[in-house]
């Protein structure tokens, strides 16, 4: 029994709300937004439904909705894949767009990932409003 319509939701945590709380935290709450906001969205009967996180800890769901983590879904349950690709393809697109505010950090060629130019970057301008604070290459420095 195979669905004709997939419905999505990605929810997107900033710089600032991972610096408060955590990556853990942070990737926890995106994974309750998504499967809430869906929920909401779609009316879905929670008896009905069940989901399924990458990972080893689920999220508290504000619905009724079953959830179970499994690591390394994205390599065997296709939906998860899936929800794995749409959210690496929004990740690029926000890097596209940050690229454009902050061009100096050249996001167009590092996607916002600890490579060694994107480093040297950092060290070079400083960090941007959209880079973690909390995150190891950053530590000590201040915000430009």
């Amino acid at each position: 029994d195979h669905p004709d319509v997939y419905a999505y939701n990605i929810a997107v945590q900033s710089a600032q709300q991972i610096d408060e709380s955590n990556i853990l935290s942070a990737t926890m709450e995106c994974f309750r937004e998504s499967i809430d906001g869906l929920v909401d969205q779609l009316e879905i009967d929670t008896a009905q439904a069940y989901s399924i996180v990458d990972g080893k800890k689920s999220p508290k769901l504000n619905s009724d909705v079953p959830c179970r983590p499994f690591v390394k879904a994205d390599a065997e349950v296709y939906t998860v894949a899936l929800a794995s690709i749409l959210a690496k393809v929004r990740h690029d697109d926000l890097m596209m767009h940050y690229h454009q505010l902050y061009p100096d950090y050249q996001f167009d060629q590092n996607l916002g990932y600890q490579k060694p130019d994107h480093v040297e970057l950092l060290h070079k301008h400083g960090p941007s409003p959209i880079h973690r604070m909390s995150f190891k290459a950053l530590k000590g420095m201040s915000m430009t």
